[in-house]
């Protein structure tokens, strides 16, 4: 049997009736993944630190547990066949300046006990979500290219402690024979669901809001020249299904492989049929810009058939609506930085 999810077919055979972890899946990702899984047939079990109104209510069972926590991991990670380790901090360029060791401690604690108990568990498969942080400045982030340079001065923190959780799942493919596990970098990701706090959230998810609030004249940091490869959270969530599906186990980029600088993303964002509004866009040239180019390599999510990309202007309108019928669901949000 054959099941229809949005612009590619999954056989139902592989995922119905698994046992599957999704931690984090009530965050930008892991609530397109869940939804997915659980058409597909699979029994889904979701840990998360945000609260139970946010959880899909066809989830076989919840955890709000710390997974910081190694016995908390092996706990929940029992006779489970597979997981999606969605965890991670995430947050502006600003909360990254002000907040160096909660991002890095942040997403290591997040990585690396999860795997641990997934391996005493005899997990069958797990993938963990990185970063494309992990690159250095490169006109064209290159999977293979990873280690000959250093994470960039942006986004070094995230970028190093990423980089360790992949070394990880080599060290654990080599000394235990772990060969089920699974590595995807995706690009910036925005849709539904995201983290729209005015304090921390990406920058997709920051003009929406300010925009969506009726701030006028719009403040931009930077020149809005810098170049950043978007990636709906939906496309991001059918390249993990479809790694673990085809067992891929090389490092996969999940991005569009475009270019958008990010003054064509706030004129999308103010351009958009849900944007009532004429907006004035100022840039503010004294605040940094970050990296000037960070586009991501999809020749391998080409190759392996896993590259999945949602027009950018119709993605940005999803996501607009969505905010604006859901702005209470931020108050639900755990905040990792209190």
């Amino acid at each position: 049997m054959l099941i229809k999810q949005k612009g590619f077919y999954l056989k139902s055979s592989f995922y119905n009736k698994k046992k599957i972890l999704v931690a984090g899946g009530t965050g930008l990702v892991g609530q397109q993944l869940v939804a997915k899984l659980i058409n597909l047939g699979a029994r889904v079990f979701v840990a998360s630190r945000d609260k139970k109104h946010l959880v899909n209510k066809k989830v076989s069972k919840f955890y709000n547990d710390d997974l910081t926590i190694l016995k908390n991991c092996v706990k929940i990670t029992k006779k489970i066949d597979i997981v999606f380790n969605l965890l991670g901090i995430t947050g502006s360029p600003k909360t990254n300046i002000e907040n160096p060791a909660s991002f890095m401690m942040g997403n290591l604690n997040l990585s690396l006990p999860l795997l641990e108990a997934s391996r005493i568990n005899k997990v069958k498969r797990y993938l963990l979500t990185s970063t494309y942080g992990v690159y250095g400045p490169s006109k064209l982030m290159i999977e293979d290219d990873v280690w000959k340079t250093f994470p960039s001065e942006h986004d070094k923190y995230a970028g190093w402690a990423k980089r360790i959780a992949e070394l990880q799942i080599e060290a654990y493919r080599k000394e235990y024979n772990f060969e089920g596990l699974y590595v995807v970098r995706p690009g910036n990701i925005f849709g539904p669901y995201g983290n729209f706090n005015p304090k921390n959230s990406m920058v997709v998810s920051s003009i929406i809001k300010r925009v969506v609030e009726g701030e006028n004249p719009l403040i931009v940091w930077g020149d809005g020249t810098a170049i950043r490869d978007f990636i709906f959270s939906k496309d991001v969530a059918e390249g993990m299904l479809k790694v673990v599906k085809k067992n891929i186990q090389t490092p996969i980029n999940l991005g569009s492989g475009k270019g958008y600088s990010i003054k064509t993303l706030v004129k999308t964002i103010c351009n958009s049929k849900h944007i009532k509004n004429k907006i004035k866009i100022i840039f503010d040239k004294s605040k940094p810009s970050g990296d000037k180019i960070r586009i991501l390599d999809v020749r391998k999510a080409k190759k392996y058939k896993v590259y999945s990309v949602t027009n950018f202007s119709k993605a940005i309108d999803e996501t607009i609506e969505w905010y604006k019928k859901n702005k209470k669901i931020s108050k639900l949000r755990y905040n990792f930085f209190k």
